[in-house]
């Protein structure tokens, strides 16, 4: 859920001098425990070109390791350092602790209400449904590839 309403605060979502694609990109190998750079891009949505820079970039801090990939010698995986697990764990708590804060101003009697309704935006962001917008139907979203814009 995180993953999916963080462009709703990008400043504290992007801290510690790292952009919001490496926190996003931290937190995504993180929660796998082993990621392909073919994981990254998709989760992320990403061209695999941007997710190369993207852990050259993390490699380079010293966030993530790049290994063979044991399955597949043609292919690298990614997984967290020390540095990353600490850096990845604080940034699950921070958000973590964030969304418990804004749910607990809601009025307890109406949370599950809340709750209920926010699964099913989450639901429908990774349905990918309303990614284009119609002027001419505004309540009307269209899937991926049905787009005419």
């Amino acid at each position: 859920m995180a993953r999916n309403l963080s462009f709703l605060d990008r400043d504290r979502a992007s801290c510690c001098g790292l952009t919001l694609a490496q926190c996003h990109a931290i937190v995504e190998i993180g929660r796998a425990g082993v990621a392909t750079p073919s994981f990254l891009a998709t989760t992320l949505r990403l061209d695999k070109s941007t997710v190369t820079r993207l852990a050259d970039s993390l490699v380079e801090q010293e966030f993530v390791l790049r290994s063979q990939n044991p399955g597949d010698r043609r292919s690298v995986t990614l997984s967290l350092t020390e540095k990353g697990i600490r850096f990845f764990e604080g940034t699950e708590n921070s958000m973590n602790s964030f969304f418990l804060s804004v749910i607990e101003r809601i009025p307890e009697n109406d949370r599950k209400t809340f709750l209920s309704g926010l699964g099913s935006v989450v639901e429908a962001l990774e349905r990918g449904e309303c990614v284009c917008f119609d002027l001419d139907r505004p309540l009307q979203g269209r899937r991926e590839g049905e787009c005419t814009c």
